[in-house]
Parts: structure tokens; sequence; C-alpha cells
């Protein structure tokens, strides 16, 4: 542009659509895909043990390289550590819609596990949670290797 006069000015809104494509990495992947035989993986540090979930490739602890190798089935049962409720969730275009019924999203520390996950909880009240709380992972019905396979945790029964 050669001058200011060949700029065009709008207050009407304008669409802008942008593809792009985004890798999880090899291990995030095996931990999605996995998640059709509704296994939940961790992977465990060579050097310090300690256990991510879901599982990285580098250890935040003591720097140690993890990979395949380091993968390690956990049972899909933990204790609630915390949790909160929420009324609001993001509508997709970085606004918030109201939720017609609010949900309870929890801080878990599955067994054998040393790292903290986040996800809904469900078939419980939020007035029943408590810290401390056995819960165990619900799956979809027909899981596809999805991160949506896991549609929440809930209390242990029995």
């Amino acid at each position: 542009m050669s001058s200011q006069s060949e700029i065009v000015l709008t207050k009407a809104p304008v669409p802008l659509v942008f593809g792009f494509q985004w890798s999880v990495g090899e291990m995030m992947e095996k931990f999605i895909k996995t998640l059709a035989d509704k296994k939940i993986l961790g992977a465990k540090c060579p050097q310090c043990g300690y256990i991510y979930v879901p599982p990285r490739w580098r250890c935040g602890k003591c720097y140690a390289k993890l990979g395949e190798k380091n993968l390690t089935e956990l049972s899909g049962k933990g204790t609630l550590l915390s949790y909160t409720t929420a009324y609001v969730e993001l509508d997709g275009v970085g606004n918030f819609k109201e939720l017609d019924k609010p949900k309870a999203i929890g801080a878990i520390k599955l067994e054998s596990a040393d790292s903290t996950i986040f996800m809904l909880l469900g078939e419980v009240k939020p007035g029943d949670l408590k810290e401390g709380m056995k819960v165990e992972v619900a799956w979809r019905e027909e899981p596809k290797g999805e991160l949506a396979d896991i549609k929440y945790f809930r209390p242990v029964k029995g």
C-alpha cells in the first residue's frame, strides 16, 4: 500500500478461519489411543521413579528422558484430593456460557501415580463430595481412542 487512502476500515465483523494441525507428541498419542482399550497409562521416570499421568517425555523432577519403555498401566482408581463446582464453561469461541446444571471437577491422584489429573466428576452430587474420597474412572460405552473416552470419575462403590 502506498498511501493511507488505500486502507479500508470497517466496523463489520470479518470472519476468519485458521486451519492448523497440532501434534500432542508420541507419549500423549499413545496415552490417548490406549484409552480405546479402557487403559490409563502413566510414565515412570527411570531415575527417580516419579509416575506422570498423562505420560510425558521428560521428568520434571530430575529431567531424565522418558520413552515408551517407561509406560506403565494404572488401575483407573484414585483419591479425590480437591474439587470445585463449575457453573459456566467456554463456548468454543472464547466466551462463557451458563451451564444448565453445575459440573463438579476434581483433582485426582491415581493409584501408583505421583502427579495429579483434573477430571469431571459424575454420579455424585457436589454436596456429597469429600476430599480423600476414593474414585474410579467411568468409561464411555464404546471407546474410540479419544480423551472423551473417560466420561468422568465417580465414587468407588462399596
